[in-house]
């Protein structure tokens, strides 16, 4: 895979590319960044596609900043959020994004849970206990309300 990997993205997964990081009330925004430097795969477009039957994340974001970076993205717009779930789906979604880039390099990978309303403590404890993997080391999940900006998650 020589050519641009974004126009790789694009071209290869048509029927799973989508514009936005919106489901169920919840949105991820992505205002300041060129739609020229991003790929965004919907997660349900792609089990769809490719007859992936295990757990994924809403999105996984592909964006050109000083290098490629990744964000596999779980929105949860209300009702209980069951960690054990969401830690699944954001890990399945780095696998997929691996698969996808065919071993291109990546600078950062960014597990992001989007959430409205509480979470239960347990639940919360239960983000810090169980990171997910990077490279072979842990990484903690990134939480955050729902409506949060993309370049606010990149800067801490």
């Amino acid at each position: 895979m020589n050519q641009d990997p974004i126009q790789y993205i694009r071209r290869s997964y048509p029927n799973c590319i989508t514009e936005s990081c919106r489901e169920r009330g919840c949105s991820l925004q992505l205002d300041g960044f060129s739609r020229a430097s991003m790929a965004i795969i919907h997660g349900g477009k792609y089990q769809e596609a490719n007859d992936f039957t295990e757990k994924l994340c809403d999105r996984i974001v592909f964006f050109r900043e000083q290098g490629l970076i990744l964000a596999t993205v779980e929105l949860k717009g209300g009702g209980d959020v069951r960690m054990s779930d969401a830690i699944q789906q954001i890990q399945n979604g780095l696998g997929v994004a691996m698969t996808i880039l065919e071993n291109r390099p990546v600078v950062e990978w960014l597990p992001i849970l989007l959430y409205s309303g509480s979470m239960d403590p347990t639940e919360t404890r239960l983000l810090r206990t169980k990171p997910v993997k990077f490279r072979g080391q842990p990484k903690n999940i990134i939480k955050r309300n729902c409506s949060t900006r993309l370049s606010a998650v990149i800067s801490g």
